[in-house]
């Protein structure tokens, strides 16, 4: 049984540009390639997918396609509502339908009407608004996250204590969100693990909790 969603804010000191998809270099074609073909990939890929649904810590390949759909649905929708997204950078990713929006926005305005569209899409549980109001990171910046997430990533792999299939790692301006469905105890350590990577500034849980 899940509890409600709730998010954490975890920094190292503490108590515990376009409109893009969580999975950028998909190509536009990619729901259109056969079902079958898809799940074939999904499936190499080591516990990150349920085939059964009875692990409630890992998505079906139907939630999977979903999320997808979720990220390409939203980047368009996001992109037509105001020209001014345009000077934007904002990132979707959806796990199950709980989305997470990170990146910047030139004001506030943007940041609210870009959580107001993504809300209103029919797939979508619960809307996570991240984005800063703040010009769009560099190229150094970006290139640093990428490092982090491979770092964080390799750490979890690396960890007895975490299931790195279980656990979506999206790095954005040097904070760190962890997203997927755990229990509270396996969920905290995934971030006590995460915050131990060097670079890492702050470490913010967006989980779905699972009970007992």
């Amino acid at each position: 049984m899940r509890l409600n969603q709730w998010t954490v804010d975890l920094s190292p000191g503490g108590p515990g540009g376009p409109v893009s998809s969580g999975n950028p270099n998909s190509p536009a074609g990619t729901f259109g390639i056969a079902f079958s073909a898809l799940c074939a990939a999904l499936l190499t890929c080591a516990g990150c997918v349920s085939v059964s649904g009875k692990d409630p810590t890992l998505r079906t390949p139907g939630q999977y396609l979903a999320d997808r759909r979720i990220e390409a649905q939203a980047g368009k929708a996001i992109a037509a509502a105001d020209e001014r997204f345009a000077n934007a950078r904002v990132k979707v990713v959806s796990y199950d339908g709980v989305v997470l929006l990170v990146g910047q926005v030139p004001d506030d305005t943007l940041r609210a009407r870009a959580e107001r569209v993504v809300d209103a899409l029919p797939e979508v549980r619960r809307v996570h608004n991240e984005l800063q109001v703040s010009g769009a990171t560099s190229l150094v910046a970006r290139a640093n996250d990428d490092w982090l997430t491979t770092k964080v990533v390799s750490r979890f792999a690396a960890s007895e204590e975490v299931n790195a299939n279980r656990v979506k790692v999206v790095a954005e301006d040097g904070v760190v969100y962890l997203v997927g469905i755990l229990p509270p105890a396996e969920a905290d350590q995934a971030a006590q693990v995460a915050r131990t990577v060097f670079g890492v500034n702050k470490v913010v849980k967006v989980f779905d909790y699972l009970e007992g």
